[in-house]
């Protein structure tokens, strides 16, 4: 018998245990040198994480991934290699290495994770999934006017009334004892959601009408999971290919349904929008994006569906997700919310709210500052991958097409960049902690918090979220005193949320009383 013959064997019990002999030496053999032999094998980070992705995938599938890469940070620094091919980083500076066409030690943005940011379905191009960076900046080109401060303004009207009718609606629930205890996290999602929907579809979707969802609502953040869940499959490709027959057996049917009438809905609205019978001179931000058609090279009616559609998914969930983790530092700090109704009880009136008032508050700002610190709306990182040729990221050289992301929970949780990082301190956000070197905030790195991102990737609706959270939060203080429920879900311990691409918030019971005299 040949030595071949004695290693391959002639049954099928031998074939199968070479294969897996085989096998076994080839990812051993992969994992080496990803651990000791990779380019990125000097940057520090746990074994098992620096030799596979299977680690990380874990992190990813469970509900505590943010909290996991912000432990390895405070084990390993500012740098962490997370994955054979990735690192994380939580240094300032890395905002403008990683993100920035101008600031930062490169020659520009680095590009968009395909696996992440891609567009394998090949439907219409989206600002959220485009990687090309001229396609990226054709469509910006046509969405950035519908976003703008000055669009904002133009808004005003139309957001003011949602936010009035929301008030209103409160104020009617209220007992003869002159108060209403609600969840909080509905009532921010139907204001929200109604805006939105008249902003992009030219109609709301009648939330606060109805006080309830529509089908398609409930299911969002398990839609978005789900997303989320299915994107990270794309590192082993040859698993994601054998899961795709059976991604309808897979996913509950009611997600599917549901999206799909969502798709159906928002298809119809704009129809109705774009009919002759529909006013085009509205200030929404629909008919911003129709005249694009009209500059060349605009949105076609299928990508201003696809871009409203991931609009609505994108701004409610965070901008909601911001104002619960508010409503929900302000009841647990009395000194705080004290702070803030000092402030915006100074208006004699509530129509003297204006967009324009509020931008000039410096401790409602604060207060949004701090939530965004604490309590990051987008908890997870975006990827980028560096050029072919390299480049370098607060102070280190990486090399080419390396994975890099910040973090930005574990860089806004760092003792490093910000006193007392997990405490609630709004005041840290004011110009008296910046200019005075005894306040214990003054060191406090505040560019390290980027709540809608940086460079040419940043959110296009940042002017609109500031307007949004603003006048909500100022409306509800000025006209109600907020007190702790009386329940059993008085507090969010925030910690206790699961977490993947957002955050899954948990109720939150709030006490609208009428505002003392």
């Amino acid at each position: 018998m040949g030595y071949l013959d004695i290693i391959i064997g002639s049954d099928a019990l031998s074939r199968a245990l070479s294969v897996v002999l085989l096998a076994s030496v080839i990812l051993i053999t992969h994992w080496t040198y990803n651990a000791f032999l990779h380019p990125l094998a000097k940057f520090p980070g746990p074994l098992h994480w620096r030799a596979s992705r299977l680690p990380y995938m874990r992190a990813a599938w469970g509900t505590r991934f943010p909290y996991e890469i912000q432990r390895l940070h405070d084990q390993y620094g500012d740098v962490v290699r997370i994955a054979p091919n990735e690192l994380s980083f939580t240094d300032p500076r890395a905002w403008d290495d990683i993100y920035s066409n101008t600031d930062g030690e490169n020659s520009g943005a680095f590009k968009k994770s395909e696996i992440w940011h891609g567009n394998p379905s090949g439907g219409p191009n989206s600002v959220f999934n485009t990687i090309d960076f001229k396609e990226h900046a054709r469509i910006r080109r046509f969405m950035d006017p519908a976003f703008s401060e000055r669009a904002v303004s133009q808004q005003e009207p139309i957001i003011q009334d949602y936010v009035s009718i929301c008030i209103k609606k409160l104020q009617e629930r209220m007992s003869a004892q002159g108060k209403v205890t609600v969840n909080i996290v509905d009532w921010f999602n139907f204001t929200l959601f109604d805006i939105i929907g008249d902003l992009s579809f030219g109609e709301s979707f009648g939330c606060l009408d109805k006080c309830e969802y529509e089908s398609w609502m409930s299911q969002m953040a398990d839609s978005i999971k789900l997303h989320y869940l299915s994107i990270t499959l794309r590192w082993y490709p040859i698993f994601n290919s054998m899961l795709k027959p059976f991604a309808a057996f897979l996913v509950p049917k009611e997600i599917i349904v549901n999206h799909m009438d969502y798709i159906q809905r928002s298809t119809e609205k704009l129809k109705r929008r774009l009919s002759p019978e529909a006013n085009i001179e509205r200030p929404d931000i629909v008919s911003q994006l129709l005249r694009s058609e009209d500059r060349g090279e605009g949105l076609t009616p299928e990508e201003v569906v696809q871009n409203s559609m991931l609009f609505i998914n994108a701004a409610s969930e965070t901008t909601a997700t911001t104002l619960t983790a508010v409503a929900n530092q302000l009841i647990q700090n009395p000194e705080s919310l004290a702070a803030l109704e000092d402030e915006i009880r100074k208006f004699s009136s509530g129509s003297d709210l204006s967009l324009q008032a509020l931008k000039q508050l410096p401790y409602l700002n604060a207060v949004l500052q701090e939530a965004l610190r604490l309590c990051n709306p987008n908890p997870i990182g975006h990827m980028r991958i560096t050029p072919t040729t390299g480049g370098k990221v607060a102070g280190h050289w990486v090399p080419g097409n390396t994975i890099v992301t910040i973090q930005p929970m574990a860089l806004a949780l760092s003792p490093k960049h910000f006193h007392e990082p997990a405490a609630w301190h709004p005041e840290r956000w004011l110009k008296e902690a910046e200019s005075d070197v005894h306040s214990p905030y003054y060191h406090d790195q505040r560019k390290a918090v980027r709540g809608f991102g940086w460079g040419p990737y940043v959110c296009v609706g940042e002017p609109l979220g500031w307007a949004w959270m603003r006048l909500i939060i100022a409306k509800m203080v000025w006209t109600f005193d907020l007190k702790k429920a009386n329940t059993t879900h008085s507090t969010i311990a925030w910690e206790a949320q699961d977490v993947y691409a957002i955050i899954i918030k948990h109720r939150l019971d709030v006490t609208f009383a009428e505002r003392a005299a």
